[in-house]
């Protein structure tokens, strides 16, 4: 969906900007997407309308909105890439069940909100991973099942007020993402919903854009136990500014700044200090520097429009003085190529040795043992190609993903950075594919059915783990999860 939404505004001639997101509902005019323009498809009942156009409740009043759908993503598949005893003990699937709610109140203020409980079984290695994560990846903490299911669920609430025409407050649980890639060496939402306020205004004709949030995170380390039967995990604060500049209606230019606040040491909580609450790009790193114990990221993020149909993009970071610790992206998107109603998108993503560790692993650039940029954390390479097709309803995608792992912590960032957790994150390469074939029931929602392989070998000194994973998919579609690392 934010593909499409993201080529509806990126002409040559448009000054609108695509790097930050969420995007806000009336940043753009939704008749321009491909995919929810009108549909003139004939429909004999309710039910067939509120399958395949309209929300299951819809109350549309001069000046108030309200939708709400129910939400399924229902999963069953095998692999049979798994020769170990793992696939013949196990049903492989996924069972999601939620509600999602969005609201309009006059002109000004909008809610979205969704719950969602799931059930899990995953492939063998997927399995190890959460085990060495101690989360779900995107999703959160979990519980055990039978025959080593997992049992999670998630939530998001946001309210947004356009507090004047050129300011936009919002305020919830939820992530956010910047970039113009399939990755971001930046800020991802690859890891899991957090508290958050954000401010959003727009400046000189649209031209500039400045995104300010501060937020909350978690360690997946208890406070001392005191008095309560269950302690408290250990807070971190966290802020980032993007200041966002189109210069020329075909470059788009933003700068970076995140910083991991301290919360606790061992004399206990800690209050914020000032700046945390200064909503100035780059005050904070100015303060305290790059290498304090507020660890400061700072980084770029580019877009070139070559074309209508063709864009270049990139980013850089870095996170230690004397730019010790970096990372950065490189890549393309190329629509109708190579052939009509076909995209290709290319990406290479890097992160040196240590990027968004800290030597106080409290400190990491991390939420909940995840690390809040590139889902490998450090020490890595990657390639990725994306192909996408599609004709009115009916849509097909191949993605191939290349990693090279040197070792380090592969993904769980909230360790120094000379620490290696287990046989999980010793050296090595990974190799996936996924091809997926899919019919859009329903514009208005997402709503697909997919029918899909996914196919992955790892390869370290100690031998190899493959998968080969051929599956079916109901899914109404509103986040992205990340599984193929």
């Amino acid at each position: 969906m934010t593909t499409a939404i993201e080529w509806s505004i990126s002409g040559i001639d448009t000054t609108l900007h695509t790097s930050m997101k969420p995007f806000h509902y009336d940043q753009f005019t939704w008749d321009s997407v491909p995919r929810f323009d009108i549909c003139d498809r004939r429909y004999f009942n309710t039910a067939e309308v509120k399958f395949h156009r309209d929300h299951l409740i819809q109350i549309e009043e001069d000046d108030f909105q309200f939708y709400m759908d129910i939400v399924l993503d229902l999963n069953l598949g095998r692999d049979f890439g798994d020769t170990s005893s793992w696939q013949d003990t196990v049903q492989i699937f996924n069972n999601t069940r939620g509600l999602a709610f969005y609201g309009q109140i006059g002109e000004r203020v909008g809610i979205h909100a969704t719950v969602f409980e799931n059930q899990t079984q995953f492939r063998n290695w997927m399995f190890n991973l959460t085990d060495s994560l101690a989360v779900i990846p995107g999703q959160g903490r979990f519980k055990e099942l039978e025959s080593n299911a997992r049992d999670y669920n998630s939530a998001t609430g946001i309210v947004s007020v356009k507090a004047t025409d050129w300011l936009q407050v919002h305020f919830g649980q939820g992530k956010h993402f910047i970039g113009n890639g399939y990755r971001s060496m930046l800020l991802s939402d690859v890891a899991f919903n957090y508290p958050f306020l954000r401010l959003q205004g727009t400046f000189w004709k649209n031209r500039i854009q400045f995104t300010s949030v501060n937020a909350e995170l978690n360690n997946l380390e208890r406070l001392p136990l005191g008095e309560v039967p269950e302690s408290l995990f250990k807070k971190k604060g966290f802020t980032f500014r993007y200041l966002n500049i189109i210069p020329h209606p075909r470059f788009e230019v933003g700068l970076y700044e995140g910083v991991i606040w301290q919360r606790w040491d061992s004399t206990g909580t800690k209050a914020y200090p000032a700046p945390f609450f200064i909503p100035v790009p780059f005050a904070a790193t100015g303060i305290y520097g790059l290498d304090s114990l507020q660890n400061s990221v700072v980084g770029v993020n580019l877009k070139a429009k070559i074309t209508d149909h063709l864009y270049l993009y990139g980013q850089g970071v870095a996170d230690q003085e004397e730019l010790r610790f970096t990372g950065f992206q490189a890549g393309f998107h190329w629509r109708e190529f190579p052939f009509h109603n076909m995209s290709l998108q290319f990406e290479y993503n890097e992160g040196g040795q240590g990027i968004f560790t800290h030597r106080n692993p409290l400190q990491s650039y991390s939420h909940m043992n995840q690390g809040l940029a590139h889902p490998l954390g450090t020490n890595f390479k990657e390639y990725v190609v994306i192909l996408r097709h599609g004709v009115k309803r009916l849509w097909s995608e191949w993605k191939g993903v290349y990693q090279i792992h040197d070792g380090g912590n592969r993904g769980n960032i909230a360790v120094p950075p000379d620490i290696v957790l287990s046989s999980l994150h010793e050296p090595g390469t990974t190799l996936l594919s996924d091809l997926r074939f899919g019919y859009l029931m329903n514009p208005t929602t997402n709503l697909n059915m997919i029918l899909g392989w996914s196919w992955r070998s790892r390869e370290t000194e100690t031998g190899a783990l493959n998968s080969s994973y051929y599956y079916m998919q109901f899914r109404l579609a509103l986040f992205n999860r990340y599984y193929d690392i």
